[in-house]
Parts: C-alpha cells; sequence; structure tokens
C-alpha cells in the first residue's frame, strides 16, 4: 500500500494471515498511549512499546539511530528505493529465519514514510511473552551452565545457516522461563554465504556487551560461563 500527499508517501507492507487490518495510524505510538496492553519496553535505543492488537500482543519499534550521526538525524535514513530501506531488508531476513525454524519474532507489518531524500519507519513484530532479556535475567539469576551452552549451540545454527546479527548484545537476547532462548532486533542483519571470519565478529560483540553492563551494574556472570558458551558453539557442526 502506498499513499502520496505532497512530498510525503507512505509504505505499509503487512501479513494479512496475522493481523486484518493494519493502517498507518497503527504504527504511531500515540495511537496506543491509552490503550490497554500499552507499555514501553527497556533495553536498546528506545522507541519500543508493547501493544495488543487483533487480540495479539505484540511489538512496535521505531528505527533510530545510534552514534554520532544520532544528533543530527535521530530518525532519518536515506531513500535508496522501497527494497533497500531498513525494514523492508528486516522483514525479509525474518523471514527467512521463520523458514529456517530460527526463533525470531514474526513479522507483523512494517511502515515507511518518505519525505524528500529521506525516510522514517517502523517495524511491528509479535512479542514473546514471559521472557526477559539475556541481560535482565542475570541481573536476578546465573544461568546454569547448560542453558549458556545451548546459547552457544543456537548462536552457531544461527550462522551455519547463513544469519549474521548486526548488534548481538545481551538485550537482543530474550530467554524464557522454560530456557529456551530468542533472538531479536536484526536491523541490518546480513545473509551470509558461508562460515569464515566474520562469525566471530558478532560474538566478540556480544562479549564486550556482557563485560560492559557487568561493569555497570555486577551481573551473575563470569568467564566461566563465556566459556560455556563458546563451548555449545564450538560443539556444533
Amino acid at each position: 500500500m502506498s499513499n502520496k500527499t505532497k512530498n510525503i508517501r507512505c509504505h505499509i507492507l503487512h501479513d494479512e494471515t496475522m493481523i486484518h487490518n493494519l493502517e498507518s495510524e497503527h504504527f504511531n505510538v500515540s495511537y496506543w498511549q491509552d490503550k490497554p496492553g500499552f507499555s514501553p519496553i527497556d533495553g536498546g535505543r528506545g522507541g519500543s512499546v508493547k501493544i495488543l492488537i487483533d487480540g495479539q500482543v505484540a511489538m512496535l519499534r521505531q528505527y533510530l539511530r545510534g552514534g554520532l550521526i544520532a544528533r543530527f538525524l535521530t530518525d532519518q535514513y536515506l531513500w535508496l528505493g522501497k527494497s533497500k530501506t531498513r525494514p523492508w531488508q528486516e522483514w525479509s531476513i525474518l523471514k527467512l529465519a521463520i523458514e529456517a525454524a530460527l526463533p525470531v519474532p514474526q513479522p507483523l507489518g512494517i511502515r515507511v514514510i518518505r519525505t524528500g531524500f529521506y525516510y522514517r519507519a517502523t517495524l511491528m513484530t509479535d512479542f514473546f511473552e514471559g521472557t526477559k532479556t539475556l541481560a535482565e535475567s542475570l541481573f536476578h539469576n546465573s544461568l546454569p551452565q547448560e542453558s549458556w551452552f545451548r546459547l552457544g549451540r543456537l548462536l552457531k545454527q544461527f550462522q551455519v545457516k547463513g544469519f549474521r546479527h548486526a548488534d548481538l548484545n545481551a538485550n537482543n537476547i530474550l530467554m524464557n522461563d522454560k530456557g529456551n532462548f530468542f533472538l531479536i532486533d536484526f536491523d541490518q542483519a546480513r545473509m551470509m554465504a558461508a562460515l569464515g571470519d566474520w562469525q566471530w565478529e558478532p560474538l566478540y560483540r556480544l562479549q564486550r556487551s556482557l563485560d560492559k553492563i557487568n561493569r555497570i551494574s555486577p551481573l551473575h556472570y563470569g568467564d566461566n560461563d563465556w566459556q560455556a558458551l563458546m563451548d555449545g558453539y564450538q560443539a556444533t557442526a
């Protein structure tokens, strides 16, 4: 769907099997603020909220920049065509991951608003109820070594199937009370033809994330936990 008003164009893509009717207003946080089920989601750069739509819990995430450029272009990106926008590419990656039976959120809809040479975007996915981020879990309790082993094995499974997560950190890994892990936020993720030197950078990024959080607010996490994760990673063919 594409609407044009003056120099503004709105493009919407959504999964009609999951949500019957998705309008542009449904991507505005202000639309949901006074409705049941609304709450902000901690972690990451912000811009994410939990909503209730068509009887299902969903997450609404606005694309926000990080780093120095965020001072000038908080939520604007250069327009190079609809298929090259960040949400359109993330939608494709998530669909491939679901086809590969990997634990990622189901994409429900995306909205891209183009104004001249730039665009702003929002993604809606389903929400994993009853989960906490890895960081949040470690604030309260330690994880069994077997859990770290399984996490390492899961990360290797993603990579063996070609998925390179661009921001693998302790807030983009979720865990439920059954000990199952899920990966979220596949913005700028890429599909790779084969394993290579690239496979180590996401792991180092996760390790740096855990170490950084641990320095600021001590976690139930140590060297033995990371070793158990690496044992699981290296044990998976």
